[in-house]
């Protein structure tokens, strides 16, 4: 139904990108990195250092890897109840197609779940400035996160479980493409810190298109059509086919 291939790789990606532009993700972001560095809360201009910025580079990278390895675990557990279920492949389907499609509708703020619309942040007692802290906080945040980037997170695991696609890789490659941007934002905090209205507003109208695009790949889902339409995809987008 949904094999891991340039649709797929785009779609994870893509994914985890529009997570991150979530409401409750982007506006914290450049508090959690420069808590991560151990660095001073970022101000519009102020210069820093290459050192500087390569050490939060490093160090954020540390806690990317730290949610990588909650959600790829989640991908992994999500692809293992899948196999177990997989007598029930068309229950499963019709299941699945409905959370996308409900996901997406929370995505487009047709119908609003509270528990979806805010982050937990657990409170971990670990200092920023190393990498065993940030990998911590990584691990930490993935869990406090997850309410908040349910939506895209969730469809992503329903695909994996009803369909037989690697969920290790899809959320591997989701994590890719929410981690990304924070080490964009790493690099470039203060230069960063100004525009986030900007970015915030424009990601708020792509977060709504694209939860309109999962309530259409719900849909698929459901009624078995999801090939097709990655068929479609690969007819008029061809460089999809040669990712992955």
């Amino acid at each position: 139904m949904f094999e891991i291939s340039g649709v797929g790789i785009v779609a994870a990606f893509l994914g985890g990108t529009i997570s991150f532009l979530s409401p409750c993700v982007l506006p914290l972001a450049p508090g959690y990195v420069s808590y991560i560095a151990g660095q001073p809360a970022a101000k519009s201009g102020a210069a820093r250092s290459i050192a500087e910025r390569a050490r939060s580079v490093v160090l954020s990278l540390w806690f990317v890897l730290g949610f990588s390895t909650v959600f790829v675990a989640l991908g992994a557990g999500a692809s293992l109840l899948g196999g177990m279920l997989l007598r029930w492949k068309y229950e499963l389907g019709l299941a699945g197609g409905f959370l996308i499609v409900l996901f997406g509708l929370v995505m487009m703020g047709a119908i609003k779940i509270p528990a979806m619309m805010r982050d937990t942040r657990p409170d971990v007692k670990v200092d920023g400035g190393s990498a065993v802290g940030a990998y911590l906080l990584g691990l930490a945040f993935a869990f406090g996160w997850t309410p908040c980037i349910g939506p895209v997170l969730g469809s992503i695991l329903a695909v994996s479980a009803t369909s037989g696609a690697d969920g290790m890789a899809l959320l591997a490659i989701y994590s890719a493409g929410l981690g990304l941007p924070f080490l964009i934002i790493a690099l470039f905090t203060n230069e960063i810190a100004g525009r986030l209205k900007r970015i915030g507003a424009a990601g708020r109208w792509l977060y709504r298109i694209s939860g309109g695009l999962m309530v259409l790949m719900g849909i698929g889902v459901m009624t078995g059509q999801i090939s097709r339409l990655a068929f479609w995809l690969l007819e008029t987008f061809p460089a999809l086919g040669t990712i992955g």
